[in-house]
């Protein structure tokens, strides 16, 4: 679903919405007065500063992926392993309120609320004298983008604790606002969202053209079932995750070609999509986010950044396939028909090298690429922000590595079918949540859970689950192998809610794998191997296997309920703002 910034001329309204208030605008003291009076004067005035808010979306530092990944159980921060080349605070659990990347998101997320508050304004400003239902879509949309940017501020820093920016600052006595309690914060954020999912489009409603771009009831719903998912109110929660499901406007997408591919950007289980594009050489800075690329395609498969941990590739490669499932089986060169080496999800989401059957960077399979190592890059790589469907190389790419055109997907559907599973199982419906789960399984040709009954088209694991057992396999299986690298800090967010943050971290520090060589043949027919490239949990009885067993020793170690559950103010807001001590 397209509904997140033009493709191809976002950065032509930002830059033009920009200079259509000249450089006086860009030097006077008080910008916002500039531009009421000289700018917002029509609708198409204040779409441009509509567009502008949108493309807020487009900065990294705005959901902070690989901080949040690195802080939570999805990233490996550096080449080289036991002791990584390149230290990272947020695996650590060392950050604090003097860390860079801390204030680069407080005051991306405040950018983008501030552009919002002009539109809103501006809009208040031509209320009654232009055409009614566009006023209220632009208004929709820029009360959405401001209940985001707050949520993601209110559900990540200072235990919800922020700054209530319900106008554009013009006075020092505005800019020096103190912080409103967690209460009035999220009552706050959610009239903002509700008024957004009364007043948005549903998918494929928008009038325009840009449908595709903009967005829509369905994923103000999704957002805010998600504030009440974290309140651990499951009845309400389950009231938006239901009008999405029943909306009728998503569906899981089956087509493997379309899943964290280029070709499956905006596909029908995407709710909210931010796009990118590097068909144009962006002119603005790379460095301070503000371009229509990204970089997160280098930052998943270099040096430094979110590397695969070795918990997250093993989990992918092991899961049981549905051995009734013919998309399971692949026929060799030699004609006979063979279980496929790792399953669909695994292949779709993480690159290990036992996988023989996909192919990876145009090359015939994963098996042939050669970045796996226990001592080094590791045994697995996160696919869905590199461009290994469309390139050789990433440096293929028209501007180079670090100007990635591919999406980014921030809510789909799987996601809220998993929260609702969440909110049937804390309210008693087992059955229910699990076939949820189920339906998310069959789209990856995994084993299904539970008991078959009467279902013979499918194979099952034939357990009996209990409540316990199937929170148990939420936490630890289904939701983190399918929400992987996702969303706004969606693992760690998970993980503080389930209250097993400093657990789940013993649990990984305290397991052992071990690496051996992987053999195969290459796509010339030859014999090939890679030593230490595969990882097992039983130690093989031959060769000289390289033990794993020192992953999240450290942030074991080092994390603090108290100091590391949430982020801190900013120090840069502290010096600041006078009402802030």
């Amino acid at each position: 679903m397209k509904h997140i910034i033009f493709k191809y001329i976002l950065l032509i309204f930002a830059v033009s919405f920009l200079s259509s208030c000249g450089d006086e605008y860009l030097d006077e003291k008080n910008p916002n007065e500039i531009a009421k009076d000289n700018y917002w004067r029509n609708l198409s005035e204040t779409e441009k500063g509509l567009n502008s808010a949108y493309h807020t979306l487009n900065v990294p530092a705005l959901v902070s992926i690989i901080e949040e990944a690195q802080r939570s159980d999805m990233a490996w921060p550096a080449y080289a392993r036991p002791v990584p080349g390149t230290i990272s605070e947020f695996y650590n659990q060392t950050y604090s309120n003097s860390t860079p990347a801390i204030a680069s998101k407080w005051e991306t997320n405040y950018l983008g609320i501030f552009r919002a508050n002009q539109v809103i304004e501006g809009l208040n400003t031509i209320k009654g004298t232009v055409d009614d239902v566009e006023w209220t879509s632009q208004m929709a949309q820029a009360r959405f983008l401001r209940g985001l940017f707050h949520w993601y501020l209110y559900s990540t820093f200072n235990n919800g604790s922020i700054i209530i920016r319900d106008y554009a600052p013009v006075t020092n006595e505005d800019f020096n606002k103190g912080l409103s309690p967690a209460s009035e914060v999220l009552a706050f954020l959610r009239e903002d969202l509700e008024y957004a999912y009364a007043n948005l489009y549903a998918k494929g409603e928008y009038p325009n053209a840009y449908d595709v771009n903009r967005v829509t009831s369905g994923a103000a719903a999704t957002v805010l079932g998600t504030t009440y998912l974290m309140e651990l109110n499951y009845s309400k929660a389950m009231e938006y995750f239901t009008d999405v499901l029943n909306s009728g406007d998503y569906a899981l997408e089956y087509d493997m070609a379309k899943l964290f591919t280029t070709a499956g950007e905006f596909n029908q289980e995407s709710i909210l999509e931010i796009s990118y594009n590097n068909t144009l050489k962006p002119e603005a800075n790379l460095w301070n986010g503000e371009t229509v690329t990204n970089r997160l395609n280098q930052l998943t498969t270099g040096t430094v950044g979110a590397n695969a941990p070795t918990w997250l590739a093993y989990k992918y490669k092991t899961e049981p396939m549905d051995i009734l499932d013919d998309r399971n089986y692949y026929v060799n060169e030699d004609g006979v028909r063979l279980l496929r080496n790792v399953p669909l999800r695994c292949s779709a989401m993480m690159a290990v090298i036992e996988d023989g059957q996909t192919p990876y960077y145009l090359t015939k399979s994963v098996s042939e690429y050669s970045k796996f190592g226990a001592n080094n890059w590791g045994i697995g790589w996160h696919k869905k922000f590199s461009n290994h469907d469309i390139v050789e190389n990433e440096n293929d790419l028209p501007y180079g590595t670090t100007q990635s055109g591919k999406n980014v997907t921030l809510n789909r559907l799987a996601e809220v079918m998993l929260m609702q599973a969440e909110c049937l199982i804390k309210t008693g419906d087992g059955e229910g949540a699990m076939l949820l789960m189920n339906e998310i399984r069959k789209r990856w040709g995994l084993e299904l859970i539970g008991e078959s009954g009467s279902d013979v088209s499918h194979s099952y694991d034939e357990n009996t689950y209990s409540l316990d057992e199937l929170m148990e396999h939420l936490m630890y299986v289904e939701k983190p192998l399918e929400m992987s690298l996702e969303g706004h800090a969606i693992r760690f967010l998970d993980l503080k809610r389930w209250g097993i943050i400093k657990e789940n971290f013993k649990k990984l520090s305290e397991q052992t794998y071990y690496a051996t060589t992987y053999f195969y043949t290459n796509s010339e027919g030859k014999a090939a191997s890679k030593w230490n490239s595969s990882v097992v949990k039983e130690l093989p009885t031959t060769g000289v296997p390289q033990v794993i067993d020192f992953e999240y020793d450290i942030p074991y170690s080092n994390y603090n309920e108290a100091l590391h559950s949430t982020f801190p103010i900013p120090l840069t807001e502290i010096n600041a703002n006078t009402n802030i001590n």
